[in-house]
């Protein structure tokens, strides 16, 4: 009864709304491990960590939410107005420090904010609950260390994400649903069903998709494999060998600029074929410096013409270099030209419409780079925290200058709200048979 009253507790603090009817389910369910696969904005964050707290309360001890990286927790929880610090009660603060993601409670309970990105650390530590977010972009061998603490001590796990292609987070959810995994219970819902989001926004979100594998990825909670992924067939592209200039050909020069962190990457490109001849980065190396080299690559392939991120400090740079007599095509990369710069390189790659060095930098860049949803609630393309895009940034504008792409046609397609709506419209009017399965589209169940 006292557990049950905490959670009334809990939603009533989260006024105005509180929790919703699946919230609370998974809150009041008994299973020591529990798996959330739910689509965007479905309150996953928001329960785990209310149901943290709640058991923090319960039993004195370390308890941990676990997000890919600790940049991530420390912006998606400590510093979000509507998480950490709208849910936990005031009262129940003892106090807290930024600089490591810790809150005591008055019950010397400790809440401690972490990242995924380095699993070594987690050795030799022994927390009694842990919330995993964003289960499916972590290092599955972070659970693997801190499991065998859970097993010691009794403790919980509580594993929430959307699907990224059939990797850990599907192979836990599958778990939650055999009945030979006695501890755990796993929970799937798609935004077509659930009502939690308004129709308008759904409709909205589709008209703005990356694409429809995302949309269904992201909001009807489909297991695909490769999303995530923006460049799919990078490897069968890398084919290209490097070659001197032939005096007949044209060639353009892709660079970004960088001079601490980073690195200025200069690609360039045949444009009689639109394969990659040459390529150089390098990193920490004086502007005059690379100035000087950049003009070099361009004279050296005819003149070519360099597409340049005149973006923040490339702008006076790009200014130098039409001084020097390099040809220059100045780029100023906003959120609309990147993403469009992006879908144009993704589209390429697939149509094999330009070929790439093999070179192992090449491949890990173009691997790594991946969606990603900003504070606004718009997606951008970037790497992960910890990675780099230097190389993915300075091809993409050097296709700038290749030749053009042939636009599709596209065919208005029914959002899978109004496909779900359909669906129930028909099997009311026929019944349900095998022979309205076509209608499901694949989507009716996360398997």
């Amino acid at each position: 009864m006292q557990r049950i009253n905490f959670y009334d507790l809990i939603s009533q603090h989260l006024r105005p709304s509180g929790l919703n009817q699946y919230q609370l389910e998974v809150l009041r369910d008994p299973h020591r491990f529990k798996v959330l696969v739910w689509h965007r904005r479905a309150g996953k964050t928001t329960v785990s960590m209310a149901h943290l707290i709640m058991q923090s309360q319960l039993r004195v001890g370390v308890y941990w939410h676990v997000f890919p990286t600790y940049a991530e927790a420390k912006e998606a929880i400590w510093r979000d107005p509507n998480m950490l610090f709208n849910i936990i009660p005031e009262w129940l603060i003892a106090k807290k420090n930024e600089n490591e993601l810790v809150v005591q409670f008055t019950n010397k309970s400790i809440l401690h904010l972490k990242g995924a990105d380095q699993p070594d650390t987690f050795r030799g530590s022994g927390p009694y609950g842990v919330v995993w977010d964003e289960f499916q972009k972590q290092k599955v061998e972070a659970w693997h260390i801190v499991s065998k603490a859970l097993a010691r001590n009794g403790g919980w796990s509580m594993f929430v994400g959307t699907p990224a292609g059939r990797n850990h987070l599907y192979d836990f959810y599958l778990r939650g649903q055999n009945p030979k995994y006695k501890q755990w219970k796993s929970w799937y819902m798609k935004a077509s069903q659930s009502q939690l989001i308004a129709t308008d926004e759904l409709e909205r979100e589709w008209e703005e998709r990356l694409s429809d594998e995302f949309y269904n990825q992201e909001w009807e909670v489909a297991w695909l494999e490769g999303i995530g992924q923006v460049f799919k067939g990078v490897k069968e592209i890398c084919t290209a060998i490097p070659k001197p200039p032939d005096k007949e050909h044209l060639y353009v020069c892709g660079v970004d600029l960088a001079k601490h962190e980073d690195w200025t990457v200069i690609t360039v490109f045949d444009r009689t074929d639109n394969t990659q001849v040459y390529q150089e980065r390098f990193q920490r190396i004086d502007w005059p410096l690379q100035k000087e080299r950049i003009k070099e690559i361009s004279f050296h392939y005819n003149h070519a013409i360099c597409a340049v991120d005149a973006t923040g400090i490339g702008d006076p740079i790009v200014d130098d270099l039409g001084r020097m007599g390099v040809a220059i095509n100045p780029i100023k990369i906003t959120e609309p030209l990147n993403r469009e710069m992006i879908q144009k390189l993704s589209m390429w790659i697939q149509q094999r419409r330009l070929a790439l060095l093999p070179l192992e930098e090449t491949l890990e860049e173009f691997e790594n780079f991946a969606y990603k949803r900003g504070h606004t609630g718009k997606y951008r393309y970037e790497a992960p925290s910890g990675k780099h895009d230097d190389i993915v940034i300075s091809v993409a504008l050097a296709i700038l200058e290749l030749n053009p792409v042939i636009n599709p046609v596209f065919v208005k397609q029914l959002t899978p709200l109004q496909l779900h709506r359909q669906k129930l419209i028909i099997r009311e009017t026929y019944g349900s048979s095998e022979e309205h399965d076509w209608l499901d589209g694949g989507f009716d169940g996360p398997i």
